[in-house]
């Protein structure tokens, strides 16, 4: 809207309440009572529509992601999150200043972590959570010092039987826009709905696992749904070193990736 010049300053984000949410219920085909339902139905196909958590076990299972290795990764996601001396980008709510989540996961913790489907466990999928995050995006005059400057955003379908690798496609294409590779990027926000979907984004798009969520990610600090995706741009906003370029990069059900580039 901003480059089109259908707007000078929009404000983009998402709220998620998932400690409020609704109860959903869909009508039994076969005339029973109502069929309460989490996840709402994302593929054309009846019989080819599988959940979320589901669809990540078939990663697991498909990128030979054992699960250890995906207890490391999310280990790895809590460590960093308790290593953050501040958490600039939280707006304190009622003396909340950060993500109550975060803990020393250990390989004995996660081992005795509840199985969800195939290797994923509650320790390797993202806690649920409440979260609202926006983003001012402005035309260049209106521009403060500090702000990042959006180089290259790119939406692009996957296949929505496995919605995981959605992203890969999303990030290769927005680099080439901006005339990177992944080795020149400074810090990338990669979101994190379960370890095995970060690790598969983050080899089929050559990111170097250094520069991957420096603070921690979904694992660690919760999945509000609504927000996410501007979540992982504000940690940008917070974190991107003067001169750097970025990247935020999320999947959604269905087999939608999107990924933006920016710059400081």
């Amino acid at each position: 809207m901003v480059e089109s010049g259908a707007a000078e300053v929009v404000l983009a984000g998402g709220v998620e309440s998932y400690s409020r949410r609704p109860l959903r219920l869909a009508t039994d085909p076969e005339g029973g009572p109502p069929i309460a339902y989490d996840e709402a139905p994302f593929t054309p196909w009846p019989d080819r529509d599988p959940g979320m958590t589901e669809a990540a076990a078939a990663l697991a299972m498909a990128c030979d992601h054992a699960a250890a290795a995906q207890a490391e990764w999310a280990m790895a996601s809590h460590a960093k999150a308790l290593a953050r001396a501040d958490w600039p980008e939280i707006v304190a709510i009622h003396g909340q200043r950060r993500d109550p989540f975060t803990r020393a996961l250990t390989p004995a913790l996660a081992a005795r972590a509840k199985v969800l489907e195939g290797s994923i466990t509650a320790a390797t999928a993202a806690v649920a959570a409440d979260a609202a995050a926006f983003c001012l995006v402005a035309a260049d005059h209106l521009v403060r010092p500090g702000a990042l400057r959006l180089v290259a955003g790119v939406t692009r379908g996957g296949d929505p039987t496995q919605p995981g690798l959605a992203p890969v496609r999303a990030v290769a294409e927005a680099l080439a826009r901006a005339g990177l590779s992944p080795q020149d990027l400074a810090q990338a926000e990669v979101m994190e709905a379960y370890a095995t979907q970060a690790m598969a984004c983050v080899e089929g798009a050559g990111l170097p696992p250094v520069i991957v969520n420096p603070g921690g990610g979904a694992l660690a600090r919760g999945h509000p749904i609504g927000a996410s995706g501007a979540i992982l741009m504000v940690r940008l906003f917070a974190d991107l070193p003067k001169g750097g370029s970025g990247l935020a990069t999320i999947a959604a059900a269905g087999g939608i990736g999107t990924a933006v580039v920016v710059g400081r």
